[in-house]
């Protein structure tokens, strides 16, 4: 690995420090007020591609050297799987047929609606957030309603890792409504399309977002409830520390800034330097958040963080000042999936817990320093 990429991936090893009050916290939103679980639902498009067999056909398809870098990178990321939309025949590709994003989505609250034993149209509200729509407009959520069939009222966020949060602030607003059923949210994400092979050579941040992004979609149907015996998200939390920053994680082209795309396709631009500068800083915020709503990082029984890497049980143990093992990580099999991640790794944790355990989510979004989250307790 040349010396420039070891410098930009270093990572937070060095912040051990364990998390303490001295900072005062930004101003956030945060909400008290319970919901219901009632189902959620995954879906990850095709079968999971090793870093070893992703990297093997990109160099001969290609015919670009990525092997010795990528492995590199990836091992350093902990990252050795992924599920893609795409199946990297062509240097511009669209998803392959049943896996846009709009049809993971649509899979995934499918899912969600079977064990919530209920039919979409059920549904008072569909809330969506991604940052790889299918296009520009319509939204993305509106092509899940047709694929679902729903003919109720949707919206939609353009958020990634903490659309979940911005989420639930809203469905908690709509769940309290009188006569209000459930309310589904989903984060999806498709971003193995802004790759572009022939540049992974020369990009460093194309080859980092090769083996660390993942594609896929989660759900989850909510609904109100006070009792303390079933499954509940509460203490949500929206906060961010950007003002005035610069973005460490960014789709620029394709706006109406910048509508013309001067290489041809889209790409994710990553200011790793900034990122590692900054990131550690999101989830202190967030232990912040959740303390001053009532949660203890040192009590509850799992953390689930945004999953960055597939190291971030090691990583952000000492920097939170808990074990290790009580940090939820499944970024080593699936990658970073950006706006479906936190649901990706709740509805894999719910279906192993106890009842009455307890879940601390800690959301961490670069795009403009954003942190977010909820205690969730098993029922």
């Amino acid at each position: 690995m040349d010396a420039t990429v070891e410098t930009e991936l270093r990572t937070t090893r060095e912040v051990t420090s364990p998390i303490s009050d001295v900072l005062p916290l930004p101003k956030y939103w945060g909400d008290q007020r319970r919901l219901k679980v009632l189902g959620m639902g995954t879906a990850l498009p095709g079968a999971a591609v090793s870093t070893a067999d992703l990297l093997t056909r990109i160099e001969k398809r290609f015919g670009v050297e990525v092997s010795r870098r990528g492995t590199a990178l990836a091992n350093r990321l902990k990252i050795a799987a992924r599920h893609i939309c795409r199946d990297f025949e062509k240097r511009h590709e669209a998803p392959r047929p049943g896996n846009s994003n709009p049809d993971l989505a649509a899979t995934a609250l499918r899912a969600a609606l079977e064990e919530a034993r209920m039919q979409a149209n059920d549904l008072a509200y569909i809330i969506g957030h991604t940052t790889t729509p299918a296009r520009l407009a319509p939204s993305n959520t509106a092509l899940v309603a047709d694929r679902l069939g729903f003919g109720g009222p949707y919206m939609e966020l353009r958020q990634a890792c903490t659309g979940f949060a911005n989420a639930l602030i809203v469905a908690q607003g709509l769940v309290a409504v009188p006569g209000i059923k459930a309310v589904a949210i989903v984060g999806s994400e498709t971003g193995s399309v802004y790759f572009d092979p022939q540049r992974a050579k020369e990009d460093a941040s194309q080859l980092v977002n090769l083996v660390m992004m993942g594609d896929g979609a989660a759900a989850i149907i909510l609904g109100p409830g006070d009792s303390e015996t079933e499954a509940g998200l509460s203490r949500n939390f929206f906060g961010h520390i950007g003002l005035g920053r610069a973005s460490g994680f960014a789709l620029a082209d394709g706006g109406s800034d910048q509508p013309f795309v001067a290489r041809g396709a889209l790409e994710f631009e990553h200011d790793f330097a900034a990122v590692r500068s900054g990131g550690p800083e999101l989830f202190y915020r967030g232990v912040q958040a959740a303390r001053a709503l009532g949660t203890q990082i040192e009590t509850v029984d799992h953390v689930i963080p945004h999953q960055a890497n597939g190291r971030m049980d090691e990583l952000l143990g000492p920097f939170l000042g808990i074990e290790p093992s009580r940090i939820f990580v499944n970024a080593d099999r699936l990658g970073n999936t950006g706006s479906a991640a936190i649901w990706l790794a709740l509805a894999e944790l719910r279906s192993r817990l106890q009842l009455g355990a307890s879940v601390l989510a800690l959301g961490a979004e670069a795009t403009k320093y954003m942190f977010g989250g909820f205690h969730y307790v098993h029922g």
